[in-house]
């Protein structure tokens, strides 16, 4: 095995963890599934996914890769989650109709977000701070014209941005 893809699989554990937990917990809140299906799921979705972005992992340039590692359920369902879900039984009918009809997943080095709906604000998984080597690199690339699978789909949305803040007031 190539340590360096051995090294890219161990760096992203917490990021695919997040993103194969969240599509299990979307399984769960239907009640069809058994426990031992959701982990079997889980953990099969988590491989697939590290093994699938093992050569497109730059967490030195966390954007860079973002359209590669964008799973989409939009009219058509996402091979990862239905590889996995196959495994534990479950057959892309099932799946159409235990998940959102359309969902944007973001697994990027150091983030996971998510969106329901087209319309829908983006919400954060899980997030953790960019290593000072890896901030500094990135933000010489923070002006990239390529328009990456994540800035692609919050253009022109009418939700507020991640990063905005919301009050309330009575």
């Amino acid at each position: 095995m190539d340590p360096q893809c051995f090294n890219a699989k161990a760096e992203m554990v917490p990021e695919t963890t997040a993103a194969a937990g969240f599509i299990a917990s979307l399984l769960r809140t239907r009640g069809f599934l058994t426990e031992l299906q959701l982990q079997k799921f889980s953990k099969s979705l988590q491989e697939a996914l590290a093994d699938h972005y093992k050569q497109h992992w730059f967490p030195d340039r966390p954007q860079k890769g973002s359209g590669y590692r964008c799973i989409r359920i939009n009219h058509e369902m996402d091979p990862l989650i239905g590889k996995s879900a196959s495994r534990i039984g479950l057959s892309s009918q099932q799946l159409f109709h235990l998940l959102p009809k359309e969902l944007t997943l973001w697994i990027d080095p150091f983030e996971v977000s998510y969106r329901i709906g087209e319309d829908g604000s983006t919400c954060v998984l899980y997030e953790t701070e960019v290593p000072a080597a890896s901030a500094s690199s990135s933000n010489a690339s923070a002006y990239n014209p390529m328009l990456m699978c994540k800035q692609q789909l919050l253009m022109g949305r009418r939700s507020p941005p991640k990063n905005y803040l919301m009050t309330v007031s009575s």
